[in-house]
């Protein structure tokens, strides 16, 4: 018989901890939200803002949360002491990636789902094994990595 998994809260992700100090835990979602966003949320926005962009500022109002972070990759719901992680979907991306590029974000709903079940909390990270070079061994190139300009980016460890 399989086991059940209870969610576990683990430590704090960086970006949330310097933004929001209360906040003394975060915890991963157990199910979707949706959230309208209008134009007065768009209007009212910050550029380059996780905390105050129009979804986040729409979310904190909607769901009546002490704060809201909304990352390329993860956003976080903050009520009270605990932070809440929801997935960034690529649609949100666009419109992120819009807004701070051009202060342009499109009013209308948007769709928040949990992570799914391989990147919550407490599982364990399968990175490959690095293998020793050798003597004689043909070099690898290195990758080079591209990175998107005037765009949020969060802290390292942010839990992204």
């Amino acid at each position: 018989m399989a086991k059940k998994l209870k969610p576990r809260s683990i430590m704090l992700p960086r970006s949330v901890r310097r933004l929001f100090p209360n906040v003394k835990f975060a915890v991963d979602a157990d199910s979707a939200i949706d959230v309208s966003v209008n134009a007065k949320d768009c209007k009212d926005a910050e550029k380059l803002n996780p905390s105050e962009c129009a979804l986040a500022r729409a979310a904190k109002r909607e769901l009546k949360a002490d704060g809201v972070i909304i990352g390329l990759g993860a956003s976080y719901v903050i009520k009270g002491d605990k932070a809440v992680r929801y997935h960034t979907p690529e649609s949100v991306q666009r419109e992120i990636v819009s807004f701070d590029r051009h202060h342009d974000f499109a009013p209308g709903d948007y769709h928040l789902p949990p992570k799914s079940p391989a990147v919550r909390f407490g599982m364990p990270t399968y990175r490959g094994k690095r293998s020793k070079s050798k003597p004689g061994d043909p070099k690898t190139a290195k990758h080079k990595v591209h990175t998107s300009a005037r765009v949020r980016k969060l802290p390292k460890g942010s839990g992204e």
